[in-house]
């Protein structure tokens, strides 16, 4: 691809006008493509690509021009998508323990009262059940969210050293007609050395919606834990660009024992890190670093344990790591090797994050050219009207 972008370039160049009146011109650039801007705009929305970030000189995207056809700049706007999905916005949420011997398929015998608008005043349990013992169920209200979750993130007592909870989830908008919405989750609490492995979010499916009411019910090891607190976690705004992963290079060169370092080849804006551990039963304890340049300092991420490990018919692999946003290329990996054990495999590192959102003015239908990667050029200044 880019060596038609470089064809592309040699042809424009050749041709384009002598004069012009931007202050850059385009073959101060080495890589760009065309967009086509559609009749009756005054405003074009451009998610950058992926690969446009190995191609930037700038962390901040300083050296990305748009030009029109006639040489001159049109101007732009570089944004970073709303962080609002970094922030812990977790809501807590009414849940009530179902005590029940009737299987999870049949119904159970509870007595529930709502007021008018449908929220959980009453719930009465039968009385032959205590509340001592580990419910086999629980009622989730999730109307107190604005939109419904993304996910539910429990917390829970131990009641034995390992845990290991297969569990189901079941939806209702009458708490009288349910259907399932995930047939099958396995939630952890685990030991693993002086490691403590922990998985207590479910993910809901995306596309389930009209309901007010949640159940959670064990297909095994139920026993083993008491719900304390139910967590509600947002779903996130449609309009934010779909997340990538890129696989960082391993750079084979000579390494203090313990220590690996990668090379992202670019400037992405990076918000996520996790470790693929292809064998199974690979676990991995140590800290990751990363630094801008060669010269630079490395600075610290995160320190804790990535893992993939298959337990009984169940296999468990770390959450992502969520990071503050850094463009830095370089990456390094120290291993803890007391706690650590990972066989033969070889860690790769992956790095997520979202792409800028680019929007610039256009003066008159046709072909721009979002032109970057050039040493001379520096920020531009957005016009008033368009930073609005």
């Amino acid at each position: 691809m880019i060596s038609v972008l470089r064809v592309f370039f040699l042809l424009v160049v050749l041709i384009w006008p002598a004069t012009g009146t931007a202050e850059h011109q385009l073959n101060d650039f080495a890589y760009g493509f065309r967009i086509a801007a559609p009749e009756k705009t005054g405003l074009v929305k451009l998610v950058l690509p992926e690969t446009i970030y190995r191609h930037l000189v700038r962390a901040d995207g300083g050296d990305m021009r748009v030009f029109r056809m006639d040489g001159r700049v049109a101007p732009h706007l570089l944004r970073r998508p709303d962080a609002e999905e970094n922030l812990n916005r977790t809501r807590s949420l009414p849940f009530f323990p179902l005590y029940s011997n009737t299987a999870p398929s049949a119904g159970r015998d509870v007595r529930i009262r709502t007021d008018a608008g449908g929220a959980v005043l009453v719930f009465s349990p039968p009385a032959a059940q205590g509340p001592d013992q580990p419910a086999p169920a629980y009622l989730i209200d999730i109307r107190p969210m604005e939109n419904r979750p993304a996910a539910l993130r429990l917390s829970w007592q131990r009641h034995q050293p390992d845990v290991m909870v297969k569990a189901r989830l079941e939806a209702s908008k009458d708490l009288t007609q349910w259907h399932s919405i995930v047939d099958l989750v396995t939630l952890a609490d685990i030991r693993h050395g002086d490691l403590r492995l922990v998985n207590r979010e479910i993910a809901l499916p995306p596309v389930q919606n009209g309901f007010d009411y949640l159940r959670l019910s064990w297909r095994s090891g139920g026993d083993a834990i008491t719900v304390e607190k139910v967590e509600g976690i947002p779903a996130l705004q449609p309009s934010l660009p779909p997340r990538w992963w890129v696989r960082a290079a391993y750079r084979s060169r000579s390494e203090t024992p313990g220590s690996m370092q990668f090379d992202s080849k670019g400037v992405f804006p990076v918000d996520r890190i996790d470790l693929n551990l292809s064998q199974e039963n690979s676990l991995l304890s140590g800290t990751v670093l990363s630094r801008a340049s060669e010269q630079a300092v490395w600075r610290i991420h995160h320190r804790g344990a990535f893992y993939h490990l298959k337990i009984k018919d169940t296999t468990l692999h770390n959450d992502p790591v969520m990071v503050p946003e850094t463009s830095d290329r370089y990456w390094k990996l120290d291993i803890d090797n007391r706690q650590s054990a990972l066989g033969s495999s070889v860690p790769q590192l992956m790095l997520g994050g979202r792409s800028h959102e680019l929007f610039f003015i256009v003066e008159q239908s046709g072909v721009y050219v979002l032109a970057y990667g050039s040493r001379k050029a520096t920020p531009s200044v957005p016009p008033p009207e368009l930073a609005e």
